[in-house]
């Protein structure tokens, strides 16, 4: 099974890595300072004095100079366009910037420029500042260099390597693909309280008429909430048209949703997300935990609620956001505490996680 989570680069392997591409400039540097030691003038002129002649010796250690400065640059923009080193290849690591892809030239500088500056203190200032990362609070994520430049260091030998697969959202390819989805994801016409509506009030149109294929559907005009709605009812009006009463949402015709680690659930009524998701008060609800070692995905991250065959996804202010994607790749940001209606064939992604939503 193809790896689905991202996985951060030890700080271990980072320093590995960081001094296998030190190896190649020090070896010719090195070499350079031996070939050209012979090559260093030495003329006794008298007893008392002599004269040596250093030139032969600095154009060879200068050629060298040259050439692990080219090396250098190299590896600069290697780095840059594809987030390889010697080092990273070794250790199966990879550079990218903070969505995931090529790191770019200015960041790459950045993160070396500090590395470097670490060595005003020799050895100590260099091993401190490689294993930085062990100091953020954020899943040892970055590094000091890594937050300057704004990088992250992923292994991409125990997850998934996000440069050729989609970023740090992670691409379709690693869920089912989608079928081209009817209408576009549209902000939900439901105003209501996570803990209230037990039922709907919405007009009786044509589903054809109401929203043509390929063609976002438009927001409702919002009504007042009835005077009833703190006895679990919540009433719309739109205008004077006449409106059609759904029954409870638990008898409600039930929604699947395929999880990119294969899951395949099927929803009733009110569930909840995340990396060990919990309900307040006692509140009945199907909780659906995920891994997530990189920790994107907040403890409860996502509310989903099937109400008469719609699956409603709201955010439940989560530390990295949600988003959801049509056929075509369009993503639309989830804002918090909102309920969105998510049709069948579009995919729910929350931090690095995603799942696709399918009529039962």
């Amino acid at each position: 099974m193809a790896q689905l989570n991202l996985e951060n680069g030890s700080a271990g392997k980072r320093l590995g890595a960081k001094l296998v591409d030190g190896i190649p400039p020090a070896l010719i540097t090195g070499l350079a300072a031996v070939v050209g030691m012979p090559l260093i003038g030495y003329e006794q002129v008298s007893a008392s004095s002599a004269v040596v002649d250093l030139s032969m010796f600095f154009v060879v250690t200068g050629a060298g100079s040259l050439l692990a400065l080219g090396y250098w640059i190299f590896l600069w923009g290697w780095e840059a366009k594809t987030g390889k080193t010697p080092g990273n290849l070794m250790f199966g690591l990879r550079t990218t910037n903070e969505e995931g892809f090529a790191p770019g030239w200015l960041a790459v500088f950045l993160r070396n420029l500090i590395i470097g500056l670490s060595g005003i203190i020799p050895v100590v200032g260099f091993v401190i500042v490689m294993i930085s990362n062990l100091f953020d609070s954020h899943g040892k994520r970055q590094g000091w260099y890594d937050k300057a430049a704004r990088t992250f260091v992923f292994d991409v030998r125990r997850g998934r390597n996000p440069l050729p697969t989609g970023g740090i959202h992670g691409p379709s390819s690693f869920a089912p693909q989608p079928p081209p989805p009817a209408v576009k994801p549209i902000q939900s016409p439901v105003v209501s309280r996570p803990e209230l509506v037990a039922r709907t009030v919405e007009p009786v149109v044509n589903q054809s008429e109401r929203v043509p294929t390929g063609r976002t559907a438009p927001l409702p005009d919002f009504g007042t909430l009835h005077p009833d709605e703190e006895s679990g009812e919540t009433v719309m009006s739109r205008n004077s048209a006449p409106v059609k009463t759904y029954a409870d949402p638990s008898g409600s015709a039930p929604v699947r949703i395929l999880l990119d680690d294969g899951r395949d659930l099927v929803l009733q009524s009110l569930a909840l997300i995340g990396r060990n998701p919990a309900a307040k008060d006692n509140q009945p609800a199907q909780l659906i935990p995920v891994q997530d070692e990189g920790r994107s995905v907040s403890k409860t991250h996502l509310q989903l609620r099937v109400e008469a065959g719609r699956l409603w996804v709201t955010d439940r202010n989560s530390t990295n956001g949600s988003a959801v994607a049509g056929a075509d790749g369009e993503r639309t940001p989830l804002p918090g505490g909102q309920p969105y209606w998510v049709p069948p064939g579009s995919t729910v992604h929350f931090g690095d996680r995603s799942f696709r939503v399918e009529q039962a």
